[in-house]
C-alpha cells in the first residue's frame, strides 16, 4: 500500500505541512529538512532517513532548478550527521522507493553491499550526482529495474548502483 500514489500523496503532505504530528523521532531538522530515526530499521547498528520538509516524489523531482535551497539544506544535514558517524548514505529510485517521499537512508551498514559500484557513474558529491541524473544514459530503464545511489561511508563520491 505505500507504493501507492495515493499514500505518496499524503506522505508528502504529512512531510510537508504536519511533520511533526508523523511518528518519527526528530534527531536534527532545519527549516526545511530533517533527520529522523528509520520507523522500521533495517541497515546496520543505526538507520535514520533525511528527508526535506517538502513534497518530493522522488530523486528526480528533488533535481529540478527550484529545489536547489531545499538540496543544499538537506545535503547540509546529510554531511553535518555523517561528521558525528560514519555513514552509507543511500537514496532509492523506482521499485525500491517504498514510499511517495524522496528520503535518504543514513546508516553504519554496507547497504546493498553485493551491487557493483559504477566507476563511470561516479559523482563528487550529492548534488553532483543529483542534478547529473537527467544525462545518466538508459535512466528510464534503470529507473524501472530501480537504481540506487550510494555514498559509502568514508567517501565522498556518490555512485550509481
Amino acid at each position: 500500500m505505500a507504493r501507492t500514489p495515493a499514500s505518496g500523496s499524503l506522505v508528502r503532505f504529512g512531510f510537508a505541512h504536519a511533520d511533526r504530528l508523523l511518528p518519527l523521532t526528530s534527531v536534527e531538522r532545519s527549516e526545511l529538512a530533517a533527520v529522523y530515526r528509520h520507523p522500521r530499521p533495517v541497515y546496520g547498528t543505526f538507520h535514520h532517513i533525511a528527508v526535506p520538509l517538502r513534497g518530493v516524489p522522488d530523486v528526480f523531482a528533488l533535481a529540478h532548478p527550484r529545489h536547489a535551497g531545499l538540496r543544499a539544506s538537506l545535503f547540509a544535514l546529510i554531511a553535518s550527521a555523517r561528521q558525528r558517524a560514519p555513514a552509507s548514505v543511500l537514496v532509492n529510485a523506482g521499485p525500491r522507493q517504498d514510499v511517495g517521499q524522496v528520503h535518504f537512508h543514513l546508516t553504519d551498514d554496507s547497504p546493498f553491499s553485493d551491487a557493483v559500484r559504477s566507476e563511470q557513474l561516479t559523482w563528487p558529491d550529492w548534488d553532483a550526482a543529483v542534478r547529473a541524473l537527467t544525462s545518466v544514459p538508459d535512466i528510464q530503464e534503470r529507473y524501472r529495474a530501480g537504481f540506487s545511489l550510494l555514498q559509502d561511508a568514508g567517501d565522498a563520491r556518490v555512485r550509481l548502483i
